[in-house]
């Protein structure tokens, strides 16, 4: 065995006994209530849900001062996020959760606990080996701070809030990102879910926890708009009036997926992205919620004026109508292959004027020409049963063809 294998062996035990110890430490202490006057309270709950790019970060300012900042976003956002909490004036965080070891939701946190004078920190139980994580736990053990760990049925102590997190909810995953810490947080007759990366497998397991109902008004959407996330089951169990996407703009995930888009609008919930709008805020009075943003608008007139009009498998043609009296810009409007989850972006520029058509073609034989865009020279289309969808540059569903 060579003296750099011996060497990462090493440091990987020094590195897992710490994970063990941090924890050990958090769950053996019982830390003391933060004391807190009445004078100064604001009576209002502020959701900043942080603009980091393909990433999540989401600071809560609550009625009693103290705040709570869920993620830091990547590595590379740790200054944005730094000068952000001191613009909202935040001198101390006083509940710090970290919902999973992803880099883009934890690479910001170890400048974060660096900068910030710190109350607790909350972590789900997982052992990640990576620079980053390894840099958020020393970062905690620089400061002589506990981990928590966060699971399902741990509480927040946070006077005139209830905070309690309904997942993790076993104490192991194939998948790290249903490892993610979910946070109910309810204050008077207001409530919000924050959600991490959870996707089905723990969305299935909080249905069937009795901490408390899922049921809420504001729900951070899971895995930056990932179909792997959002099932028609707990959707329809968080029922929100609104929902928030954190998620970078043209990311190379596809994210939002289509799916959740169209579950979103089938449920008639209003949401946010972070992507088209940048910061969205929220804010709490206990009775209602009022954002800082309009929400994205749900298939506008002139939209549901086009319609995809045919689909020849074979042939590999897709045809668009526009049936209104004035023209559309077709500008990074996509059409998919739901079969194949396979997506065509329609290229800057094209308007479809009232009316026209315009073909999509595909295959071999595809060739661009006049009123005709070529997706790919490759076969797109399973010729035993396809069907497609249109939505628009704000991934609304526009059009479905079966």
């Amino acid at each position: 065995m060579s003296n750099n294998t011996l060497a990462k062996k090493s440091i990987l035990f020094i590195f897992t006994c710490f994970f063990i110890l941090a924890f050990i430490s958090g769950c053996s202490s019982n830390p003391a209530p933060i004391e807190n006057g009445e004078e100064g309270l604001s009576r209002e709950l502020e959701v900043h849900f942080i603009d980091v790019g393909q990433g999540d970060s989401t600071l809560i300012k609550l009625p009693n001062k103290e705040s709570i900042l869920i993620d830091a976003g990547k590595n590379a956002d740790s200054e944005l996020v730094v000068n952000y909490l001191k613009k909202e004036g935040i001198k101390k965080i006083d509940y710090v959760i970290g919902t999973h070891p992803h880099e883009d939701h934890i690479g910001g946190l170890d400048v974060v606990i660096e900068s910030f004078e710190i109350g607790r920190v909350y972590l789900p139980r997982v052992v990640h080996t990576t620079k980053t994580y390894e840099d958020v736990l020393l970062a905690i053990k620089n400061k002589n701070l506990k981990v928590i760990e966060a699971k399902g049925g741990v509480t927040l102590d946070i006077p005139e809030v209830n905070a309690i997190f309904v997942a993790p909810n076993s104490s192991e995953y194939k998948d790290i990102n249903n490892y993610s810490a979910v946070l109910k947080l309810t204050y008077q007759d207001t409530s919000f879910i924050f959600t991490g990366d959870a996707e089905e497998l723990s969305e299935n397991e909080m249905l069937l926890q009795s901490y408390t109902n899922l049921d809420t008004d504001v729900l951070k959407v899971a895995h930056h708009g990932s179909s792997t996330s959002t099932s028609e089951a707990f959707l329809e169990a968080v029922s929100p009036k609104y929902a928030v996407i954190s998620l970078g703009e043209n990311n190379t995930y596809g994210h939002p997926h289509f799916e959740t888009i169209d579950k979103l609008n089938r449920h008639q919930i209003k949401y946010f992205r972070t992507d088209l709008q940048g910061d969205i805020i929220a804010t709490s009075d206990g009775t209602k919620i009022s954002f800082n943003q309009q929400p994205i608008t749900i298939q506008n007139d002139t939209n549901n004026l086009v319609e995809i009009q045919s689909i020849d498998l074979k042939a590999e043609v897709v045809i668009l109508v526009n049936k209104g009296s004035s023209s559309v810009d077709l500008t990074d409007w996509k059409l998919v292959s739901l079969n194949g989850d396979q997506v065509f972006n329609i290229p800057v520029g094209t308007i479809l004027k009232p009316g026209k058509t315009i073909k999509i073609v595909s295959g071999s034989k595809g060739q661009e020409g006049p009123d005709t865009l070529l997706w790919t020279n490759n076969n797109i289309w399973n010729n035993d049963g396809d069907p497609g969808a249109l939505y628009d540059n704000q991934g609304n569903l526009v059009s479905e063809f079966k």
